[in-house]
């Protein structure tokens, strides 16, 4: 009988995983949030401009989908955290015309890349183990 029961999503699913979301999940959030509050203040007002913001909004975007999709173990997870990467990165070095690296590097939102560099890499170590098997539809 209990061959046939499904599993809790907490059993098949590693911490890191869960924790991986959750941060993609508040990444969206948090920056909704920012855009709903100040972001779209600021493009109007031309602090800054209406591209850079909708950048910001199609990064944190993927994000948010990576996430899900690595929720729902789906391999194409991979390719919205690398465009989110590629997409970052061009807005940071659009920015940067004349500075140093040393200057990339002390900026707050390189951590963020970081990270989801990170992220990256990890939801490819999981194509080497079984974590992808368990979904339906092979992408």
């Amino acid at each position: 009988m209990e061959h046939y029961l499904s599993k809790p999503w907490y059993d098949s699913r590693p911490v890191p995983v869960f924790m991986t979301v959750f941060y993609c999940l508040i990444v969206l959030f948090q920056t909704g949030f920012w855009v709903f509050t100040e972001g779209y203040i600021q493009a109007r007002l031309g602090d800054i401009s209406i591209f850079s913001l909708l950048i910001y909004c199609v990064v944190s975007g993927l994000m948010g989908l990576g996430g899900l999709l690595l929720w729902s173990k789906k391999k194409s997870c991979s390719w919205c955290f690398v465009l989110a990467l590629v997409t970052g990165l061009a807005i940071i070095f659009s920015h940067l015309r004349g500075e140093s690296a040393a200057h990339l590097l002390s900026m707050p939102m390189f951590k963020e890349y970081a990270l989801v560099f990170g992220i990256w890499v990890y939801s490819l170590q999981l194509r080497t183990t079984n974590y992808f098997s368990g979904s339906r539809a092979a992408d």
